[in-house]
């Protein structure tokens, strides 16, 4: 069988190098949790790498009407005069939101299972940037005996 000459692809010295072909920078994903107290979790390395400024402490929590379960949160800054307002709070070496009413409300069992959501920074519109954490519905049993260090 004569293969036609326009069919032929031709290597090049570069072809021929072992270096694997270059991979853009993984962006880097930020996670927290519910504590066994119903805190939202937001430890220092997390705060540092979303640039959240504890000096400015006060956020609106919010989410998306479903009718089972919660898929999202938002957190909106806002400031200390908004009676929507929720405070993040020093907890040890990071910081938390108590939220053990609202976790109840929306039927988070925090207590017996452990809840995690991926933060990430969400254009609310109006110039106001704010956080959607958005959960992986895979609620995990807490280990027997587990205590939140970050609660102490």
């Amino acid at each position: 069988m004569k293969v036609k000459p326009n069919k032929i692809r031709f290597f090049s010295p570069v072809d021929n190098t072992d270096e694997a072909p270059k991979v853009a920078p993984k962006e880097t994903t930020f996670t927290t949790s519910v504590t066994k107290t119903g805190r939202l979790a937001f430890p220092q390395k997390l705060m540092e790498g979303l640039n959240i400024d504890p000096s400015k402490p006060h956020y609106k929590v919010g989410t998306v009407n479903r009718r089972k379960g919660v898929k999202a949160l938002y957190l909106i800054p806002t400031d200390s005069s908004d009676s929507e307002a929720f405070e993040l709070a020093k907890t040890g070496r990071g910081y938390s939101i108590p939220l053990k009413g609202v976790f109840q409300k929306i039927g988070l069992n925090f207590q017996d299972h452990e809840y995690s959501f991926t933060i990430k920074p969400y254009d609310y519109g109006d110039g106001v940037s704010g956080f959607e954490l958005v959960s992986d519905q895979q609620a995990t049993p807490r280990a027997a005996g587990s205590d939140d260090a970050s609660d102490e």
